[in-house]
């Protein structure tokens, strides 16, 4: 059974705030299942962590005190793949966060802007394994003609190793609404978006996503949420497949 749970897009009530150089501060993101995982504006304050943003929150410490992801930065350096994992606890950390779970988490480019996936332990097969995306400055609209593609990576199962991390393309055709693309690891997963659905609103949804291995089908029929931010410069989203196994969180900027 699928799994995905929309959170709605979230102003923040700071009125003169101003990302990227533009008024609009909405943060959209969604999860595949807000049991274990909700994004949206951050709530806290407090250590490396502010209020406001792209944030996050996990059931441990309560499913709504969401923490900004660049606080979440404050905990460990990014590895040779720009993935952030946080496998707590570690040495060092507040004894509060001893049940936080394992983090796999990437910025996209340089904006507030996230993609990642949590499970309560990171084993192989954690039924609690979720993707999400959460970024500031959200699209609105997107233009009616024209194209443009994203050079994106994937979150699925990462394991530290750039054979795990996925790499790809996906095209935006903006006169045709559509979005298409797959992204691929060394290891042999391929992740098919399918022929999404670019809406007016400027999210993207789906439902005929694939995976493969070593070009044999293993999972279809996955739905596809995704997201524009800063004037279509970003994109993020996820695919959400039945069980856990090949749910995938994507993202990356315009070429």
């Amino acid at each position: 059974m699928k799994k995905l749970q929309l959170v709605s897009a979230m102003s923040l009530a700071l009125g003169t705030l101003v990302f990227s150089g533009m008024a609009s501060a909405a943060v959209v993101g969604e999860s595949s299942n807000t049991n274990y995982v909700k994004v949206g504006t951050a709530t806290v304050n407090g250590g490396p962590h502010t209020s406001g943003g792209a944030g996050i929150g996990v059931n441990a410490t309560g499913i709504d005190k969401l923490v900004n992801f660049q606080g979440l930065t404050a905990y460990g350096a990014k590895d040779a793949q720009d993935v952030y994992t946080l496998n707590f606890p570690y040495t060092g950390s507040p004894t509060s966060h001893d049940n936080l779970g394992v983090f796999n988490f990437a910025q996209v480019g340089t904006s507030d802007v996230w993609v990642g996936e949590w499970s309560a332990y990171g084993t192989s097969g954690d039924s609690t394994r979720t993707v999400y995306y959460a970024g500031a400055n959200a699209d609105t609209s997107v233009p009616t003609s024209g194209t443009a593609t994203y050079t994106v990576v994937g979150i699925n199962n990462y394991d530290g190793t750039a054979a795990s991390l996925l790499n790809g393309t996906l095209t935006a055709d903006f006169a045709a609404a559509t979005l298409t693309g797959s992204m691929a690891n060394t290891n042999g997963l391929t992740v098919d978006i399918g022929t999404a659905t670019i809406n007016s609103d400027a999210s993207v949804t789906g439902s005929d996503a694939t995976a493969s291995i070593s070009v044999i089908e293993v999972a279809s029929a996955g739905d596809v949420s995704a997201q524009f931010y800063n004037g279509q410069a970003d994109l993020a989203g996820l695919v959400d497949f039945a069980g856990t196994e090949y749910d995938t969180a994507f993202g990356g900027s315009k070429d």
